[in-house]
C-alpha cells in the first residue's frame, strides 16, 4: 500500500523527503548548539612554554602529542624560545610544520649578524674576517661598546617572514589562539607582558640574552630575555583566563662547579637563580608538568642531531603522559569529539607572489631614500616575492651603513612594504693579530673615520706592525653606489732576504713610498673597476750578496710614475674556505719616470691575471683549481718590478709577489711567469679541513716563448682549523726547485 501510494504520488514522495531533511538539519543544529554550549562551558585550558634557548625545540615535540590528543589550547604563554614557538603556534602553524621549520634553518647564521658575502660591496668584502675587535666610534666622540655581541638582524628577519599577515599592530588576545609573551625590563628589573604590538618585534624582545642579543627598545623600556624575571610564565596564564595549565619546562637543572665550563651553560645557570623562586611559585599553579630530559644539551645546542633528539625527547615525555591527557579531555567533556584548530592559510614560500602597493623608508632622509629604491630594484605597485625581498635586504645590510634593517608587510592581500633601517656608526677602531712561521707576529691597526654613511668622505688609517712595518692613510670621496675618488699614500719599510733555488743571494733593505690617485667603479655589486695614477719612489739603504754570482744587480733610489687599471669580479661565498664561487682579477700598469717615457725610450709596463674557482664535488669534497700569472713587457726592466714568487701569500712582501708551492721564501723568476694550482679540499666536521693541492708553473723571458721556459713543479699536504680568530694552518710542501721539505703554520686571519 505504502509503495503504491508512494509510487503513484510524487508530491507524497517530496512531502516525505522534505520532513526527513527537516529533521537531519535540526538535528545538526542541535548538535551543533549543544557543542557550541559544551564548548563555551567547559573549562578553558592554557599552555605554558618555558624559555631555554635551543632546548626549546622540544616544545614542538610536546605539541606534536597535544594535536594527537585532541587537546584543545585556549591560551598559550611563553618566555624565549618558548615564546618563538607560541606565537608560530598562536597564528596557526601546527607542530609538524614547525619540526619541518626548526630542521630546514640555517642557524649558525640565523644566529649571527653575517651578510653572505655575494651581497657585500667590494669594500666590505675586503675588510671582512680581517680584524679580531672592531669597536665602533659614536659621532659625538668617544668609543662606543655593542649593547650586545648580536644585533638579531637574522633572527628578527626570520620572525618577520614568518608571521606574514599578521605585521599590522595587534591585540595578541585576538589572534586565532589568545597569546602572551615575556620580556624583561633591564630599567626596574621587572617582567614585562607583550600581549599586543608589533608580533615578530616581541617575539624578538622575548628572546634577547643580554650580553649576547642587543636588547630591545620600546617606549622607556629596554627589553631583553624574559627568563631573567619569569622564565615560566604560569602565573601569566592564569590571569589570562587559563582554569587548567599545561606546562612544559625545558629549563637545564642547576649545574655542579666541574658542568660550568661553558659561556652557554654559565647564561643557563644565571638565569636559573635568577627567576628561581618565581618558578617554584609558578610550578605549583600547574595541572600538568612536562619536562622534557634537555641533558646534556644548552641554549646553543643547534647542531642537526641536537634538534632531532630534544623534539624526540619532547615527544616521548608527552606521551609518557598519555593517560593523563585523556582524564584532562574527559574532564572538559570532550571525549570522542575532535578539536578544530586555525591553520595558518598564507604561509609565504621563498618564490610566491605578493603585490606591493607603496615603499616606504622608514630612517633616512628623502635624497638617500632615492639612491636605496635604485639599489635594491622594487618598485611601487609590483609584484615581488619573498626573495626578491630578502635579496634587497640584503643589498641594503651589505652596505655597511646600517646596524639593521628590517621590514613590515602591512595591509594585505595588497601590501604597503615599510623598509626600516638603523643607522650606524661606520667609524670605527679596529685591531688584527695573526702569527705565521714565516714573519712571525703581526699586528695589524686601523681607525676609519666616515662623514655620511652612504655619500661623503671616508678617512681610514692603517698600521702594520711586523718585520716589514707599513703606514697607510687612504682618502675616498663619492657614493657608496656609483664611483668614488680615492686619494692614498703609503710608507713601508722592507728587510727582505732574496733566494736562488732555494739558497739565500741578496738582502736589501729599503723605504718604500707610494702616493696615488684613483677612480672606483662601485655600482656593480660583485664586480669593480679601477684606474688612476701612481708614484712609486724606493729609496735603498743597502744591498748585500752572498756571492759574487749576483753582484752585477744595479739598483739606485728611483722613482716611478704608473697608470693602472684593475678589473676584478668575484662571487666566493666566503673569504677563507670558500664553498663556491670564482674569484677573478685582472690588472695592467704602464710604467714612466715623467708621465710619458722611461729613461727617454719606451716606458714598459706589467700585466698580471688572477684566476680562482670551487667545483664543489661533494658535501664535504671541494676542488679548487686556479690560474696565476704576471707577464713584463718591455726592455731592461728595473730591479723593483722583477717577478717574485715564493710562500704562501700573493703579494705578502712586495707587490708583485706570486705565491709557489714548494718555495718557502721569495725568489726572483724571469720576464713572464704562469703558474696552475689545483687543490682537494675535504671538511671534517664543521671546521677541519684536510687538503691536498699540487702547482706548476712555467718561466722564460719572452712570453709567446714560456712553454719551452723552464718547469717548475711542487705540492703540499696541510690540514687548517676554522675558528672566530681565524684559520689555524699546518702545511708541508715540496717542490723539485729547492727540494727541500719545507714546513709553514699560520694562526689568525690573513692581512
Amino acid at each position: 500500500m505504502l509503495f503504491d501510494r508512494f509510487h503513484g504520488n510524487p508530491l507524497f514522495l517530496k512531502n516525505i523527503l522534505l520532513v526527513a531533511m527537516m529533521k537531519r538539519i535540526g538535528a545538526l543544529f542541535l548538535i551543533l548548539l549543544l557543542s557550541v554550549s559544551v564548548d563555551a562551558q567547559r573549562k578553558k585550558v592554557g599552555l605554558v612554554l618555558s624559555g631555554g634557548g635551543a632546548k626549546g625545540v622540544a616544545h614542538i615535540g610536546v605539541l606534536k602529542v597535544l594535536e594527537e590528543a585532541d587537546i584543545p589550547i585556549d591560551y598559550i604563554v611563553g618566555t624565549s624560545m618558548g615564546s618563538i614557538v607560541g606565537g608560530l603556534y598562536a597564528i596557526g602553524y601546527d607542530a609538524h610544520t614547525m619540526d619541518s621549520l626548526v630542521r630546514c634553518q640555517d642557524w649558525q647564521f640565523l644566529l649571527s649578524d653575517k651578510v653572505y658575502r655575494y651581497n657585500l660591496p667590494f669594500s666590505e668584502k675586503e675588510e671582512t674576517e680581517k680584524y679580531l675587535l672592531s669597536v665602533p666610534i659614536r659621532k659625538k666622540g668617544g668609543l662606543s661598546l655593542p649593547a650586545g655581541f648580536i644585533s638579531g638582524q637574522n633572527i628578527y628577519n626570520l620572525f618577520s617572514d614568518l608571521t606574514v599577515g599578521y605585521h599590522d599592530s595587534l591585540d595578541f588576545t585576538q589572534l586565532p589562539i589568545p597569546f602572551a609573551c615575556v620580556a624583561s625590563n633591564l630599567v626596574d628589573g621587572k617582567d614585562v607582558v607583550l600581549n599586543k604590538g608589533y608580533l615578530p618585534l616581541s617575539l624578538r624582545a622575548s628572546m634577547a640574552i643580554p650580553g649576547v642579543f642587543a636588547p630591545v627598545l620600546k617606549d622607556s623600556m629596554v627589553l631583553v630575555d624574559g627568563g631573567i624575571s619569569n622564565n615560566f610564565p604560569v602565573d601569566i596564564a592564569r590571569q589570562m583566563g587559563a582554569d587548567i595549565i599545561i606546562g612544559v619546562d625545558v629549563q637545564s637543572d642547576l649545574k655542579t662547579a666541574s658542568d660550568l665550563n661553558s659561556v652557554t651553560g654559565i647564561i643557563d645557570q644565571m638565569t636559573s637563580f635568577l627567576g628561581i623562586q618565581k618558578y617554584e611559585e609558578n610550578k605549583k599553579l600547574l595541572d600538568i608538568y612536562i619536562k622534557p630530559d634537555v641533558t646534556p644539551y644548552s641554549a646553543a645546542s643547534f647542531s642537526k642531531e641536537a634538534i632531532d633528539i630534544l623534539i624526540a625527547r619532547g615527544e616521548k615525555v608527552a606521551r609518557e603522559q598519555w593517560p593523563e591527557l585523556m582524564r584532562l579531555k574527559k574532564k572538559l567533556g570532550l571525549a570522542g569529539k575532535p578539536v578544530i584548530r586555525h591553520k595558518k592559510e598564507n604561509t609565504l614560500e621563498v618564490h610566491d607572489t605578493m603585490q606591493i602597493r607603496q615603499i616606504h623608508f622608514i630612517g633616512i632622509n628623502d635624497r638617500d631614500e632615492k639612491w636605496l629604491r635604485r639599489k635594491i630594484r622594487i618598485k611601487d605597485d609590483s609584484k615581488i616575492t619573498l626573495d626578491d625581498l630578502h635579496q634587497a635586504i640584503a643589498e641594503l645590510y651589505g652596505i655597511g651603513a646600517f646596524s639593521g634593517v628590517s621590514y613590515r608587510l602591512t595591509g594585505g592581500p595588497v601590501y604597503d612594504l615599510e623598509l626600516i633601517l638603523k643607522e650606524k656608526s661606520t667609524s670605527s677602531l679596529n685591531l688584527g693579530f695573526r702569527f705565521d712561521s714565516g714573519e712571525m707576529a703581526a699586528i695589524l691597526l686601523n681607525s676609519t673615520i666616515t662623514h655620511k654613511d652612504l655619500r661623503g668622505s671616508r678617512l681610514s688609517f692603517t698600521g702594520r706592525l711586523s718585520m716589514n712595518p707599513y703606514v697607510k692613510i687612504d682618502y675616498a670621496l663619492g657614493s657608496t653606489f656609483l664611483w668614488r675618488f680615492t686619494l692614498g699614500y703609503m710608507f713601508k719599510y722592507n728587510d727582505l732576504d732574496f733566494y736562488s733555488r732555494g739558497e739565500k743571494t741578496d738582502n736589501v733593505s729599503f723605504s718604500y713610498h707610494r702616493a696615488e690617485l684613483g677612480l672606483t667603479d662601485m655600482y656593480f655589486r660583485n664586480f669593480r673597476l679601477q684606474m688612476g695614477l701612481r708614484y712609486e719612489y724606493f729609496d735603498y739603504d743597502s744591498f748585500m750578496f752572498s756571492d759574487s754570482e749576483h753582484n752585477n744587480i744595479s739598483v739606485k733610489e728611483d722613482g716611478f710614475f704608473s697608470y693602472y687599471g684593475i678589473a676584478h669580479l668575484e662571487t666566493l661565498d666566503k673569504r677563507y674556505f670558500p664553498e663556491q664561487g670564482i674569484y677573478l682579477r685582472a690588472s695592467y700598469a704602464l710604467y714612466t719616470d715623467n708621465f710619458f717615457n722611461y729613461e727617454n725610450v719606451s716606458p714598459f709596463s706589467a700585466l698580471s691575471l688572477d684566476f680562482q674557482s670551487v667545483v664543489p664535488l661533494t658535501r664535504r669534497v671541494k676542488l679548487l683549481p686556479s690560474l696565476y700569472g704576471r707577464v713584463l713587457i718591455g726592455n731592461d726592466i728595473p730591479y723593483p718590478y722583477w717577478n717574485c714568487m715564493g710562500g704562501m701569500l700573493s703579494g705578502r712582501y712586495v707587490d708583485q709577489q706570486l705565491p709557489f708551492l714548494g718555495i718557502r721564501n721569495v725568489e726572483a723568476f724571469d720576464n713572464s711567469v704562469l703558474v696552475g694550482k689545483l687543490q682537494f679540499r675535504y671538511r671534517l666536521g664543521r671546521n677541519h679541513y684536510l687538503f691536498a693541492a699540487a702547482n706548476y708553473a712555467k718561466q722564460d723571458d719572452s712570453f709567446f716563448d714560456i712553454l719551452g721556459g723552464d718547469d717548475i713543479w711542487g705540492g703540499g699536504l696541510g690540514y687548517s682549523y676554522n675558528t672566530i680568530v681565524g684559520p689555524i694552518d699546518f702545511m708541508f710542501s715540496y717542490s723539485n726547485w729547492t727540494k727541500n721539505l719545507g714546513f709553514y703554520f699560520n694562526l689568525g686571519f690573513y692581512f
